[in-house]
């Protein structure tokens, strides 16, 4: 169960608790190599109560992905961009982002997610669709918004989103996940996302030196 509404706030806690002792026993062992025994030994609880929040080991995985895609999806959520210029709004939502999934924590993560994805292929979509694409939703919602209010070209906003998070990612996560140890400066994330908008905002019409000085482009 990943379900939190209802639960009562010392069951919440154990909850919690049982998901951030399992997040790091995965990460070490893998799903296959991390027991029940072995989350509630370092965490607390017991298989009833395992059995009780999540239903089984793979309910506690999909609960581990959720709260890791839940974290970073919060905080992209939080960044009022409908209140910043156009350009500033895509850095901002930008940097965000890249510092995000260049942690060292995140690319972490998403090796043990991608490494258990070909035996549990639900796992997968549940890692898909409550990271990426909530995500891109996000930036899919800012986009229609702008449309509508005449400050970006009318067009896909679906479509938009997906080019600018493509734009946005490069080849970073990949490269950190294989040159095990390499970390982008944030220097080099800063000029890379700003390239990126500014590329972005070219393909649509849009002249990065003047839109946030201009009235609302007409479509």
């Amino acid at each position: 169960m990943s379900e939190t509404r209802n639960i009562d706030p010392r069951t919440l806690k154990r909850r919690e608790a049982l998901i951030d002792a399992a997040r790091e026993l995965f990460c070490e062992h893998g799903l296959s190599g991390t027991t029940l025994e072995m989350i509630t030994a370092e965490a607390g609880g017991s298989r009833r109560t395992i059995y009780e929040l999540f239903g089984n080991k793979d309910g506690v995985f999909e609960a581990v992905i959720r709260d890791c895609t839940g974290r970073v999806v919060a905080v992209m959520a939080d960044l009022e961009l409908s209140q910043m210029p156009l350009r500033a709004a895509l850095i901002r939502f930008g940097e965000t982002l890249m510092t995000l999934l260049t942690t060292p924590e995140t690319i972490r993560y998403m090796r043990l997610f991608l490494s258990e994805v070909p035996r549990f292929p639900h796992l997968g979509k549940v890692f898909y669709e409550s990271g990426l694409m909530t995500g891109r939703r996000i930036i899919t919602s800012y986009f229609e918004r702008q449309m509508e209010e005449g400050n970006f070209p009318k067009s896909d906003p679906k479509q938009a989103a997906v080019f600018f998070t493509s734009l946005l990612k490069a080849d970073y996560d990949f490269r950190q996940m294989t040159y095990v140890g390499w970390e982008p400066h944030a220097k080099d994330l800063h000029s890379h996302v700003i390239a990126a908008v500014d590329m972005f905002l070219r393909g649509y019409g849009i002249d990065p030196a003047t839109v946030d000085q201009k009235a609302p482009v007409q479509a």
